[in-house]
């Protein structure tokens, strides 16, 4: 099976679901910048990262720090992994 080389944004939310299936809903508020350090980014990479996405309405502020996917970005997460 070959791997296929995933984007910064595609490796921070696929992070973020499995952060997220950890705590038994996928729509529990996360913690960004611990998602950012298992998927290996800088704290400023992962504000720009989720700047971009909640613009794409992929995910959703809980807080200052917090994010959670939005049914959205769960398709895009469930997609990704398909590939």
């Amino acid at each position: 099976m070959t791997h296929k080389h995933r984007t910064k944004d595609e490796q921070f939310i696929l992070c973020l679901y499995e952060e997220a299936e950890k705590t038994g809903d996928i729509e529990n508020p996360v913690d960004r910048y611990e998602v950012g350090k298992l998927a290996g980014l800088h704290p400023k990479a992962v504000d720009a990262i989720s700047k971009l996405l909640i613009q794409a309405n992929f995910i959703k502020k809980a807080g200052e720090v917090e994010i959670y996917l939005t049914p959205h970005g769960e398709k895009l997460v469930l997609r990704l992994r398909s590939e």
